[in-house]
């Protein structure tokens, strides 16, 4: 069994959804649930589809690859840092969703199945650039959205605490990630 569960990553959203009568605000739940189903079934028109014209992302603890402004850079920034580095292959449990108005606030814990190569993190465990990793931290988002219900970017807080990072056995690994490593390593190859 898979020591995380991709589906998680919109689950809860969907809960959410499920249980809210405004309609605006479901509206806004539709589009999260769209752009998170999207982010980890590797779908970049699902993703794309839900943000307003000019996208603005803000990852406050990563460098400026990781904050885009405008669609073809935030195209970009899908291709190149989430699905071209197994970023997608991911489970967030949202222990809290905020609803209002102009915004949606999600809170939880991210668990991202990286393989060593791509880890953006540092860690004394990292010692085979083809091993399998477990990182887990925390994260809070901020969804802003338009008048009509777009998301406007996101606005991202993460904590990896020292012990962000375990080696797994790639038996633990969902199939996304052996997909995106073999796909990876053709790539190196060609």
């Amino acid at each position: 069994m898979a020591i995380i569960d991709q589906s998680i990553t919109y689950r809860e959203i969907g809960e959410k959804l499920a249980a809210t009568i405004n309609p605006r605000h479901k509206l806004m739940l539709e589009r999260l649930y769209q752009h998170a189903r999207g982010e980890v079934e590797e779908d970049l028109e699902a993703v794309l589809g839900t943000l307003a014209p000019h996208p603005i992302y803000r990852v406050q603890s990563q460098g400026p690859e990781m904050n885009p402004e405008g669609m073809e850079n935030v195209r970009r920034f899908y291709i190149d840092q989430i699905f071209a580095k197994g970023r997608h292959v991911l489970e967030s449990l949202k222990t809290r969703i905020i609803v209002a108005d102009d915004a949606i606030i999600t809170e939880g814990v991210v668990k991202i199945v990286m393989w060593g190569r791509d880890l953006f993190v540092a860690s004394p465990v990292i010692d085979d650039p083809d091993g399998t990793y477990l990182l887990t931290y925390n994260s809070l988002i901020v969804w802003p959205y338009d008048e009509e219900a777009r998301i406007l970017g996101e606005e991202s807080w993460a904590y990896y605490p020292p012990d962000c990072v375990q080696k797994i056995d790639p038996a633990e690994a969902p199939e996304a990630f052996h997909r995106y490593v073999a796909k990876r390593r053709s790539e190196l190859v060609d």
